[in-house]
C-alpha cells in the first residue's frame, strides 16, 4: 500500500490488527478443543485490536491535519477506502460470531459475546469515521477536479 505525504508508517494499523486476528482464531481453535486456554487468548486480541484502532485514530488525525492544510491527494481517499472495507468486514464478523455464542452464554460463550460485541461496535465506528473522511475528501476533488471525480469510488 502507498505511504502518505512521505509517512511510512500510514498502515501500521494493519500489524497488529493481524495479530489480533491470529489471536481470535487461536482462541476458537482452543475453544474447539476444549482447552480453557482461550480464556487467555481473547484478552490479548482485545488488546491488539484496541492497539489497532488507536494507530487507525493517530493516523486518521494525522491526515485531517494534512486536509485542514488544504493538502488532499488520492491516496488519501485510497487509505480511507482500504479503512472502510477492513473495518466493515470486521465489524460484521465479530457481531456475527457474538450472536452466533449467544446459545452457548453458560457454557464459556459469555466470554465471546462481551469480547466481540463491543470490539464490534468499536469496528463500527471506525468504519463510520472512515466513510464521513471519504465524503469530505470527495467533496474536496469535486471542488477541485470535477472532471477526474468519476474514478472516485463510493
Amino acid at each position: 500500500m502507498n505511504q502518505l505525504d512521505g509517512n511510512k508508517n500510514t498502515y501500521k494499523f494493519l500489524i497488529p490488527l493481524f495479530f489480533s486476528g491470529v489471536a481470535f482464531c487461536l482462541s476458537f481453535y482452543f475453544c474447539i478443543l476444549g482447552v480453557s486456554i482461550y480464556f487467555y487468548s481473547l484478552p490479548i486480541y482485545a488488546f491488539l485490536l484496541l492497539i489497532s484502532l488507536f494507530l487507525f485514530y493517530r493516523t486518521d488525525k494525522n491526515l485531517s491535519s494534512f486536509m485542514k492544510n488544504g493538502k488532499t491527494t488520492f491516496t488519501h481517499y485510497n487509505f480511507y477506502h482500504h479503512c472502510i472495507g477492513i473495518y466493515l468486514i470486521l465489524s460484521f464478523v465479530l457481531f456475527g460470531v457474538s450472536i452466533a455464542y449467544i446459545p452457548f452464554y453458560y457454557n464459556g460463550g459469555f466470554i465471546f459475546v462481551w469480547y466481540c460485541a463491543p470490539m464490534s461496535v468499536l469496528c463500527f465506528i471506525s468504519f463510520i469515521q472512515s466513510q464521513k473522511r471519504i465524503k469530505l475528501l470527495k467533496k474536496t476533488f469535486q471542488k477541485n477536479n470535477p472532471e477526474n471525480i468519476k474514478q472516485l469510488k463510493l
